[in-house]
């Protein structure tokens, strides 16, 4: 897949041919209590867990679901995963992944204690 911007040329992406259907791969992905097993850090790993919250941005029942994940760090940036997927003819599953950064600036929010408030200023993602 190639794109014109140099933000798509980051994205990461995977596929994978699964056995199993479609119906049950999507469960995986939009259930809370599977989701948070197969895409949220194990709260009970030796290692300090990082914080990972998930909203879904767009969906299309058994087709795609696209969240938006964020960690708390500050320093990483927000990310947008896209789950594909599709019928591969023999009963199973077609799956795609695309992890991309979000490329959006984030306004740093600076209000005087009167209500005037100054210029937003912007913080570019690293």
């Amino acid at each position: 897949m190639t794109s014109d911007t140099a933000e798509a040329d980051t994205a990461l992406r995977y596929e994978y041919d699964l056995d199993a259907a479609p119906s049950k791969v999507w469960r995986a992905l939009t259930v809370p209590e599977f989701v948070a097993r197969w895409l949220l850090p194990d709260p009970q790993a030796p290692q300090e867990p990082s914080r990972i919250s998930l909203e879904v941005i767009e969906a299309d029942t058994e087709r795609f679901v696209r969240y938006s994940m964020r960690e708390e760090d500050e320093a990483v940036p927000d990310s947008i995963v896209t789950f594909r997927i599709d019928p591969n003819g023999s009963g199973g599953t077609t799956f795609s992944i695309v992890h991309e950064p979000v490329a959006l600036a984030k306004p740093i929010s600076r209000t005087a204690a009167n209500g005037n408030a100054p210029p937003t200023t912007m913080r570019l993602a690293a």
